[in-house]
């Protein structure tokens, strides 16, 4: 049985690594997964708050594994990430349990033999595991292993931090000193890991409530207690000073120059996230939708039973210790309280601190269920696997991303089906416009197509990234970018600003990229942005030009004469997780065959109408057709 204990936890890390490998996305995924890639391949700069971490690690690791394609290593490293995470989750486990249930009875000294030692520390190892394998199969942490993207690596450093934060904290002997200079490294260890989790992700900044509540009920608030946090922010600068990489990063002009940082005022504002604020503390209904959102979730992260364990949790450390307890709850509710105040669609990784916190909680549920059930059959206690294992069951299905190919696959079909030395206007980030980003910048395909970002163009940073992808493009329309940024200057520093000239000016721009440019290249728009902004008249199309719909995009055009199709055969296998943002992409293609079905029909062309029709059939069989081309299918 010894045996088993002494390789149970690299056996369970294994058995970890193995899962999120058989789950891994093998290329581009949705949202930021393709510009991350490419910013990592190429060196460039990411959306704020810039992830300079991330970057270079992720460049690095492309190094090593250059045997693969860039988004899988990427991939890969991500679960390299997680897994690091769960491991830092069981060390976590480890020190609240210890300091629970052995190290308080030395403090009423009460002595112990050796042997009960030694087995409460394989009971400790234990109950940490099963705590850790679960948290390790939530849905949400479990996600961060499948793909390229920030909060892998957020794990990973968030728990690191925990993990030292205790250690040194557990390891101080002196309760109203804190100097001590073997202990000392321990906490200057933690600042420098503390550091770059900051250089990582900004929410690292959640942790610091309940670090602060154990720190100063510990050792006050106190000259020597202030001493050691200002040593301790040496090494905290040391690791922020990873930020330098922006403004180096930008003045070599990167292709992917999100916020071009190359000055004191715009890497203060790319850091700081600020075309973020916006929507952080937006308003209590958005603040109520995502906490009715995050407690429909919660159950789900935890297989539904292991509420029930969190619980017991709660009851075990009021009993056992409530220091440790409110520590737990005060990392638990600053989570939920901020995340809930961000209105964004994707939120669910900003609660991933809270499931781990509620999964610390749950340890000390495990801790009772032993002691309740399991005691007197020290064997029987391995029922308590039973837990992580129905969490992993419950939870595969939604993580497993190992068929997720069909963004990279539309993405490529739809660059594929523009002519030579087009341009694209869209803002469909979460499915295109980020994907193409790896796809020109990383796999040099169709790098002829210049893919502009409508919304993006509302920054003025974006043009000098035009400038250097597309000279020509930001050439003809130079005159009024110029007269927009002085005016987007005063927006973006808080000034008092004219809004309806910058709603003039961006209008302008982005009719510019089309009029000024239909001579030399074929223009495409997006679906997006013909139902959103050409139909509702927010870009008004000259009456010389009109709309006709491609195979995925409408083309720009002159003339009334029919506009064959470029690309007619192509591949996409969807998945069938009936999930937003396959939805969505269903829905985008299904529109466009349609719509193209119905321009075929005007020229008569009903062989080509109805093999459009039935390629969206493929899609959703349940749409329902025009008249038109419902009667094309019985002919």
């Amino acid at each position: 049985m010894k045996s088993i204990e002494k390789f149970l936890v690299p056996i369970s890390t294994l058995f970890v690594l193995i899962v999120y490998q058989i789950t891994l996305a093998p290329g581009v995924v949705q949202i930021d997964s393709g510009e991350l890639a490419a910013v990592a391949s190429t060196l460039g700069i990411a959306h704020p708050t810039g992830y300079p971490l991330f970057t270079l690690l992720g460049y690095l690791f492309t190094k090593i594994f250059f045997f693969t394609s860039k988004i899988y290593a990427l991939n890969l490293l991500s679960s390299f990430y997680t897994v690091g995470a769960f491991y830092f989750v069981f060390k976590i486990n480890q020190i609240l349990l210890k300091n629970s249930l052995i190290e308080k009875p030395i403090e009423k000294k009460q002595k112990r033999k050796t042997q009960e030692t030694q087995t409460d520390n394989q009971l400790i190892s234990f109950l940490a595991l099963v705590s850790a394998l679960t948290v390790a199969f939530t849905r949400t942490f479990w996600l961060q292993s499948t793909s390229v993207e920030v909060y892998s690596l957020h794990l990973l450093l968030i728990t690191a931090s925990i993990f030292l934060f205790l250690k040194a904290y557990y390891s101080e002997k002196n309760e109203k000193y804190s100097l001590e200079k073997n202990n000392l490294k321990h906490w200057l260890i933690f600042a420098f890991v503390l550091g770059l989790s900051f250089t990582n992700h900004m929410t690292s900044i959640l942790v610091l409530p309940a670090f602060a509540y154990f720190y100063f009920t510990k050792f006050g608030f106190n000259k020597n207690s202030w001493k050691q946090i200002l040593l301790m922010l040496i090494p905290f600068f040391i690791a922020l000073s990873l930020y330098l990489y922006l403004p180096i990063s930008a003045s070599h002009n990167p292709s992917i120059n999100w916020g071009n940082p190359i000055d004191w005022e715009r890497f203060k504002r790319h850091i700081m996230g600020w075309q973020y604020q916006s929507w952080i503390f937006s308003s209590t209904e958005s603040a109520s939708k995502q906490f009715k959102y995050f407690v429909s979730i919660f159950p789900i992260e935890f297989a539904y039973l292991g509420l029930i364990i969190i619980a017991l949790g709660i009851y075990q450390l009021i009993k056992l210790n409530k220091k440790i307890l409110f520590f737990l709850l005060i990392l638990f509710l600053t989570t939920v309280l901020y995340s809930i105040n961000y209105d964004i669609n994707d939120i669910d990784a900003y609660f991933l601190l809270a499931f781990i916190s509620a999964g610390l909680i749950m340890t000390f549920g495990f801790y009772f269920a032993y002691e309740k059930f399991f005691k007197n059959s020290i064997q029987s206690k391995y029922f308590l696997l039973i837990i992580p294992l129905l969490t992993l069951f419950i939870n595969f299905e939604k993580t497993n991303q190992s068929d997720n190919i069909q963004y990279q696959q539309y993405t490529k079909a739809v660059l594929n089906s523009t002519e030579k030395n087009s341009i694209v206007i869209s803002y469909l980030w979460d499915f295109f416009v980020s994907p193409s980003y790896y796809l020109q910048f990383v796999e040099q395909e169709r790098k002829d197509v210049a893919v502009i970002d409508k919304e993006l163009v509302r920054r003025s940073w974006y043009f000098n990234q035009i400038k250097t992808n597309y000279p020509e493009i930001y050439k003809r329309s130079a005159n009024l970018i110029q007269a927009f940024l002085p005016e987007l200057a005063k927006f973006e520093r808080n000034e008092n600003y004219n809004a309806q000239l910058l709603e003039k000016y961006y209008r302008e721009i982005v009719l510019s990229f089309i009029v000024n440019n239909i001579n030399d290249h074929t223009i495409y728009l997006t679906p997006e942005m013909v139902q959103n902004e050409v139909q509702n008249g927010w870009l008004v199309i000259p009456d010389s030009l009109q709309l006709v719909p491609d195979l995925f995009l409408f083309k720009v055009v002159r003339d009334t004469n029919y506009q064959p199709l470029k690309l007619k055969d192509y591949e996409i296998k969807f998945r069938e997780d009936k999930s937003y943002y396959t939805e969505t992409l269903k829905n985008l293609i299904v529109t466009t065959h349609i719509n193209r079905g119905l321009y075929e029909l005007k020229f008569e062309k009903k062989n080509e109408a109805k093999e459009l029709v039935n390629k969206a059939l493929q899609i959703n069989p349940q749409i329902q057709l025009p008249d038109e081309l419902s009667k094309i299918l019985f002919e």
